[in-house]
């Protein structure tokens, strides 16, 4: 009787396995968003992170919302920087551009 071989693989990460097993369920869209929004947070900081309401995934474009006007201008100025650093970080989502929204917050 002869034995089956052995599929002789290397290892495979645990990120690619995660990463494909999302896939196959339909949720990596969601697993990427939530990426890069924490992210994003680790970038800005304590207090930007504060002010920050969303932040959403739309096609290669990061879309950050905030609730006031001055943290929207300020982040204008640090607009590239956190792009590079973003790019840099997720260069598997091909994230092109950083828009910025202001939101209002419902009471």
């Amino acid at each position: 009787m002869r034995r089956r071989k052995k599929h002789k693989g290397g290892l495979v990460e645990v990120s690619e396995l995660l990463e494909g097993a999302l896939q196959t369920l339909g949720v990596k869209g969601d697993f990427e968003k939530f990426r890069v929004e924490k992210k994003c947070r680790e970038i800005l900081g304590e207090k930007f992170s504060k002010a920050l309401t969303s932040v959403a995934l739309k096609g290669r474009t990061v879309e950050l919302a905030f609730n006031h006007s001055i943290w929207m201008n300020e982040m204008n100025f640090r607009k590239n920087e956190i792009l590079e650093k973003l790019q840099k970080e997720f260069p598997d989502i091909g994230i092109k551009s950083l828009a910025l929204t202001l939101t209002r917050n419902k009471n």
